[in-house]
This record gives structure tokens, C-alpha cells and sequence, in this order.
């Protein structure tokens, strides 16, 4: 674990989001939405899709077997 120091701009935040009311608040929100994005980083993976993979596979073909 790390601990970071982020600046927000409280009054923007308080506007958008009135029920974070406090820096406690704040902060719980913060933390929230890195977790979530870290989760939803480590759970893609790098499977292609099967259309992807079809076209690269045709791109290449055409390129190898291009005429002059």
C-alpha cells in the first residue's frame, strides 16, 4: 500500500455531489473510485476478439501476398 495526497477542488465537488459533505467523505469517494478502477483494470485480459483476430489475420495475408 501507498498513501497519496490528491487536490480537488472541494466546492465543485460539494456541488456535484452534495452528500460528500466532509474531507472524510471525500476522501472514502476518492478511494472508492481508484479501487473500482483498479479492479476493473486487473480483470481485463488480452483475449482478442475472434472479428479482431479474422482481420488481422486478413490484413496480413494481403500484405505477404501483395503484387508489386
Amino acid at each position: 500500500m501507498c498513501t497519496v495526497s490528491v487536490k480537488v477542488d472541494e466546492a465543485l465537488i460539494r456541488e456535484v455531489l452534495p452528500e460528500l459533505d466532509s474531507t472524510a467523505a471525500i476522501r472514502l469517494w476518492a478511494q472508492m473510485l481508484i479501487d473500482e478502477h483498479l479492479k476493473s483494470l486487473s480483470e481485463d485480459n488480452d483475449t482478442m476478439d475472434v472479428e479482431d483476430l479474422r482481420e488481422m489475420l486478413h490484413e496480413t495475408v494481403r500484405k505477404e501476398y501483395e503484387l508489386p
